[in-house]
């Protein structure tokens, strides 16, 4: 408990930049970026963004990804994944955040609204995505490809690609989805995916299993 209250404190002292670097080397000696603990535990005190365990990536790049954001096990986020929770208000005689924002000293109470997004578990979101805040879920098993602009909800194993993105395809049938579903291997302990890895690579074997 000492050690942690004393890491925290350096964090939130650290300029953006050094709080990148803090944990990158936290972790390198707490099992790495995707399993560490530690570097969960202060994302979720400090920022307020929930990462699952094997979840890596642009996911722990704090200054995009907005507090109240959750984000499932086992989810791949390429770089520079971008995340918004609120847009300029249009109706305003300004769209400047002085008048919504107290950040900027000139009202006391935001006064437009924030949406928070779930992420599911086995989501892979690709380079300079960018995901508006009328986005309130992400599936499980969805890919969201590189350089889209996501501006609806995706579906469990959707593909989407574009801007704005669009389903161009799904991973698996109705069938598949549903039984992943229902499988859930993601809260499978570490050991249990290691010792089945044969069939994680081979889906049909998976489906068979799982029949």
């Amino acid at each position: 408990m000492g050690n942690y209250f004393l890491i925290k404190t350096i964090y939130k002292k650290l300029t953006n930049p050094h709080k990148r670097k803090l944990i990158k080397l936290i972790a390198k000696f707490n099992g790495g970026e995707a399993w560490s603990p530690l570097i969960r535990r202060l994302f979720k005190d400090i920022h307020n963004i929930h990462i699952g365990i094997g979840s890596y990536g642009g996911c722990f790049e704090h200054t995009k990804i907005p507090r109240g954001t959750s984000i499932g096990k086992y989810c791949s986020f390429a770089p520079n994944v971008h995340i918004y929770n609120g847009d300029h208000p249009k109706n305003f005689i300004t769209t400047h955040p002085i008048i919504y924002n107290p950040v900027f000293n000139f009202v006391k109470k935001e006064s437009i609204t924030r949406t928070k997004i779930e992420i599911g578990h086995d989501v892979w979101i690709g380079q300079n995505a960018i995901i508006t805040s009328k986005v309130s879920k992400i599936g499980n098993g969805a890919i969201i490809g590189a350089g889209s602009v996501v501006t609806k909800n995706v579906n469990d194993y959707e593909i989407v690609a574009g801007s704005p993105a669009k389903v161009i395809g799904y991973r698996f049938s109705e069938d598949e989805i549903n039984k992943l579903n229902e499988i859930e291997w993601w809260n499978w302990d570490k050991e249990a995916i290691r010792e089945n890895i044969d069939i994680f690579q081979d889906s049909k074997k998976f489906m068979e299993l799982f029949k």
